[in-house]
């Protein structure tokens, strides 16, 4: 920990620079989900849903409303992508800082402020992947952990203001993604709600008045947002109840109860070996758990059973557990540090390690395979579009990744135009970005080869005079 303490401000200069080279990649997975509803909200003046190639509903929209003043105002909507990562970085430093307070309250003297900060965001699925895309988890677990951190305050300072606040930071966890937020909250408060310190407090009237006062944001917003867009409360709905209850294969499902704790154990390194350490140590001596290493490790198992057992979930799910992890390593890195002297446990080798790992990966890694796999390509096969386009309209009915990417490139290309859209009926001149030749009905199609993906484009109308195309159905 000496070495860790020594080169503190270093080791975390390389860590920023590791995400802010990350930043610059490329489109990568999905993240052109988030960029095509943000742009087409300000296009269409939409903002209590998404919308999305024209339609609209099925998600909550607080994503959104914080990339769309950086795109407009800020970086410019040709860098939409830059704005949705710039929040999404946003979010993991919250959340670090966050975890950085917590830890210092918990443990006040000991340096467990620097240190729990700084386990998060070596994390490797947070450094490598989580913590930089643009995705919604990041920004949604930012909202739960602070509800959490809010909620555990509220009971040490017997706080209505601090209760209250917990509530309104997990009502915008759920207008970041979905309303198992709240179930989340539940199993926090289920946990101190079983320490009789905080009992008497969880269910005094005045705690009772403040949770109705804290649900009526949720209930408000159900009943306006959720009335005009239904697909974001039955939708929602289906979707956890689908994940939750759809029975797979029993073998597929015994495989996922194997492989998916070693996936998130994998992914939340080293704080899951220093954590799984110091847990499995103290136990063998027959020595209890501290009382707040106790409390956040029932926090961690009560919120991922759900997630566990659900025959249909990704880690990424999990990302809000992840810094209750980080707090228990943090408690044993700064208390029991005589755990983890020996060679595969000394924590300035996996700090070190992650952290030049991260700029590697983030410097060359990403970049070539980017270059030589699939990323760099989408650019030009968004010019090629355009180009087979010419003057008249562009559509999609390719909801994969790099038909998105090439979607969302041309939009912000293009701001001033109307974004691109599912095709009409009465289509009669334009080009359709599809799966498939037989997607839609058409004079002529054509194959767009790019590193290891492709897209069909059909034709309809003068569209198809280029000799690009093949006349008539394969």
């Amino acid at each position: 920990m000496s070495f860790l303490r020594r080169y503190y401000w270093g080791i975390l200069g390389l860590v920023l620079a590791s995400y802010g080279l990350s930043l610059l990649h490329a489109y990568v997975g999905e993240e052109a989900n988030y960029t095509i509803m943000s742009m087409e909200m300000w296009q269409r003046q939409i903002f209590r849903s998404v919308v999305s190639l024209g339609g609209v509903g099925g998600r909550p929209p607080l994503y959104n409303w914080a990339m769309i003043p950086l795109a407009h105002w800020v970086v410019g909507w040709p860098r939409i992508l830059l704005a949705a990562r710039l929040v999404t970085l946003g979010a993991t430093l919250g959340t670090a800082l966050i975890l950085a307070g917590w830890a210092r309250a918990l443990w006040p003297g000991v340096g467990a402020g620097k240190v729990a900060g700084l386990l998060y965001l070596v994390t490797a699925d947070v450094l490598f992947y989580r913590g930089w895309l643009a995705y919604a988890d990041p920004l949604f677990a930012f909202f739960m952990v602070l509800s959490a951190f809010l909620l555990w305050n509220a009971v040490q300072r017997r706080s209505l203001l601090c209760l209250f606040l917990s509530l309104l930071a997990i009502f915008a966890s759920y207008l970041t993604k979905v309303m198992t937020a709240y179930a989340y909250y539940g199993g926090i408060w289920l946990v101190l709600l079983g320490q009789r310190s905080s009992r008497a407090f969880l269910w005094s009237r005045q705690a009772m008045g403040v949770y109705i006062l804290g649900l009526l944001p949720m209930g408000l917003w159900l009943g306006t947002v959720g009335h005009q867009d239904t697909q974001q409360v039955t939708g929602q709905l289906a979707d956890v109840s689908d994940k939750l209850l759809s029975a797979d294969a029993l073998g597929t499902w015994l495989l996922k109860l194997g492989e998916f704790p070693l996936s998130i154990l994998a992914g939340l390194l080293p704080s899951s070996l220093w954590a799984l350490r110091g847990l499995v140590s103290q136990h063998r001596q027959g020595i209890p758990w501290p009382f707040p290493v106790k409390s956040l490790t029932a926090m961690a198992l009560l919120n991922f059973l759900p997630y566990w057992i659900a025959p249909h979930s990704a880690p990424r799910y999990v990302l809000p557990e992840y810094g209750l992890v980080v707090l228990v390593a943090t408690y044993y890195l700064t208390h029991e540090s005589a755990l983890f002297q020996n060679g595969i446990l000394r924590p300035e080798r996996w700090v070190v390690g992650l952290v030049l790992l991260g700029l590697g990966i983030s410097a060359v890694g990403y970049p070539l395979y980017q270059q030589r796999v699939r990323g760099d390509d989408y650019a030009r096969m968004a010019s090629q579009v355009e180009a087979l386009a010419g003057p008249y309209p562009i559509y999609t009915l390719n909801w994969s990744s790099v038909g998105l990417s090439v979607v969302a490139l041309i939009d912000s290309r293009h701001f001033d135009r109307p974004a691109i859209v599912s095709p009409p009926s009465c289509l009669t001149d334009g080009l359709v970005i599809a799966y498939t030749s037989h997607d839609l009905p058409g004079d002529g199609w054509a194959e767009l080869e790019g590193q290891s993906e492709q897209l069909v484009l059909i034709c309809r109308g003068k569209v198809c005079a280029a000799p690009f195309f093949h006349l008539g159905r394969p």
